[in-house]
């Protein structure tokens, strides 16, 4: 071995570069670990080559060469992986792609340590002693320009990388990208002046010297003062990671930036926006082009009707330091499952309102309709006992207990009747049955009483007509029907329920020449809000059996319309299918 200066400047330079590598891999754990690899490789390369420059004869030069190509095969790579890594670019960083930038390095030093077989990299070796020491002379082969062009590649990708992605940075983030882009540039170019044929006694590359002088700083940079550990964040990066859309439009209404986020929520196409007018962009939109176009601070709420979205949006001015209006930003946020709730809670409160007037109602059903009857007729009967009311006066009084009894009873039918679907436990049983058969026995029901009010009741139907559908419920509907019928109708008053055959499905009608109902009462009836009327000659009601009615019917699959005119009489409609849906075409 002879020792010269080069040889001992790069060598001792190498030691401090390993070390300082060695010691950054140790503490830092995060992407820079790849930067200080690079770092150790080009370490390794630099402590060969000085081991190359002592060498007097061409084997041992050879040998060091080997090692030399462990860091000049995979130090451009591992440069152009660690980039990727800084830089976020997550679609690259899959084993694919580690593959294939790494696969040029492997070729290249299969081609190094077998070159003795095939000349590909080196066609000729030998030492030239014309110098003040002895220099490895080579003669380079075609694979040898594949090596290079790879390396060169690697290099200006890594530096594309970075600065593309951190043109646009903070001045803080920007000295620390600046120095990296050296490290990548500066010895890149030193090759670049050694392939041109500029090298100190026609064979010694300075390449790794420039390395090393860079490496040397970045790497006290990392250790004192944790350099890069500030890591800037790509602009896409933090864009694409909000969920709220956020829209940048210029003086003029052009826009000039818009995230994903905001692309989605406003359905707008992914490429061709920028550095269009608003109101063409957002021409959907007409109520966000007004508010852009005022420069105003403000939040509206807007509705899109294609996917029933609400959305809020928030204008803000974008002003510069002087005050002068430089843009809007739009914070665009989708709000639909905020005023969903709010109306499931609002819907919420309107039910527990009905409720709770339902319940008070029940409870003065309770405590004065069913109290009083019952109430009198215990009374009745302790008086009968007693012997103060003798047995002529109690038959004479029997009728007026049976219209009670009989009230009373239809009462607590729809009172039991409508706690079972309060507490969700009804179940709709549905079959064929004969529905004239049905009427019929509503009729004989309501016969006797019709009679005794002067009613005229009647009967304009078909025999032997099935419908399809819960005959419990329907038997309830047209007793309740019946029963208002005859109950707001009076001397000479009409009362039909009338049944007729339309195809598919059987109508009936409960037709009336009564009281009939006011505007604001029919109001509520259709809105399903109860309310209490006295009959014509005072009969008391509760307003409970219109409610189970209207329910009934809908889940049989019908509709109850209603039809009446103040002082002439009511009409309440209803259809019943014939068929259940399996018989349907």
């Amino acid at each position: 071995m002879e020792i010269n200066i080069f040889s001992v400047v790069i060598f001792i330079s190498g030691i401090i570069v390993l070390v300082i590598s060695l010691a950054i891999i140790r503490r830092l754990d995060t992407s820079i670990r790849l930067f200080a690899i690079t770092m150790l490789l080009v370490s390794l390369w630099s402590i060969a080559y000085g081991f190359e420059l002592a060498s007097k004869e061409l084997s041992d030069m050879l040998f060091w060469i080997r090692i030399e190509y462990i860091g000049i095969s995979f130090a451009p790579a591992t440069w152009l992986w660690f980039c990727i890594n800084y830089t976020n670019k997550e679609r690259w960083l899959r084993k694919k792609y580690l593959l294939l930038i790494f696969l040029f390095p492997v070729l290249t030093y299969l081609m190094v340590i077998t070159n003795d077989f095939h000349q590909l990299h080196y066609q000729s070796t030998s030492v030239d002693r014309s110098g003040p020491f002895p220099l490895l002379a080579i003669t380079v082969g075609p694979w040898y320009y594949v090596h290079t062009i790879v390396f060169y590649i690697s290099l200006f990708l890594g530096n594309y990388l970075l600065f593309q992605s951190f043109k646009n940075a903070n001045n803080i983030y920007r000295k620390q990208i600046n120095l990296l882009i050296a490290a990548g540039i500066l010895p890149w170019l030193i090759n670049f002046i050694y392939l041109l044929g500029f090298r100190p006694f026609d064979h010694i590359d300075l390449t790794p010297y420039a390395f090393l002088s860079v490496y040397i700083i970045v790497g006290f940079g990392l250790l004192k003062f944790d350099l890069f550990e500030i890591k800037p964040i790509a602009r896409d990066k933090t864009l694409s990671v909000i969920e709220k859309g956020i829209v940048v439009f210029d003086p003029i209404n052009r826009m000039i930036d818009i995230n994903a986020a905001g692309r989605k929520l406003l359905h707008l196409p992914p490429k061709g926006l920028i550095g269009i007018d608003c109101g063409i962009v957002l021409e959907q939109f007409p109520d966000l082009v007004s508010k852009i176009k005022t420069k105003e601070k403000t939040t509206i709420e807007t509705f899109i009707e294609k996917t029933s979205a609400h959305l809020s949006v928030q204008f803000t001015p974008i002003l510069n330091q002087k005050g002068v209006h430089t843009g809007v930003l739009l914070f665009v946020d989708d709000i639909t499952e905020l005023k969903n709730n709010q109306l499931q809670i609002e819907k919420q409160a309107d039910e527990l309102n009905n409720l709770n007037k339902l319940k008070d109602k029940l409870f003065s059903i309770i405590s004065h309709d069913l109290k009083g009857p019952i109430h009198g007729l215990n009374e009745l009967i302790k008086l009968t006992n007693k012997g103060i009311v003798t047995k002529d006066e109690f038959f004479e009084i029997l009728p007026d207990i049976a219209k009670n009894v009989e009230s009373v009873s239809i009462l607590m039918e729809n009172l039991l009747a409508w706690t079972s679907a309060q507490m969700k436990g009804e179940f709709v049983e549905k079959r064929s049955f004969d529905i004239s058969k049905l009427i019929d026995q509503t009729y004989e029901l309501f016969i006797n009483r019709a009679k005794e009010k002067g009613v005229n009741l009647k009967v304009n139907k078909k025999n032997q007509i099935k419908v399809y559908g819960d005959r419990n419920m329907i038997d309830l509907v047209l007793r309740n029907l019946v029963s208002n019928a005859v109950k707001f109708s009076g001397l000479g008053d009409q009362v039909r329920i009338i049944m007729d055959d339309k195809y598919d499905k059987v109508s009936i009608e409960i037709l009336d020449t009564g009281l009939g109902i006011s505007d604001e009462n029919l109001k509520k009836l259709n809105s399903g809000e109860s309310f209490t009327t006295l009959g014509k000659n005072n009969e008391s009601g509760t307003g409970l059996g219109i409610l189970l009615v209207k329910d009934y019917i809908t889940k049989n699959g019908g509709q109850l319309l209603i039809k009446s005119e103040l002082n002439k009489g009511s009409s309440f409609y209803f259809e019943l299918p014939k068929e259940g849906p399996a018989h349907q075409s």
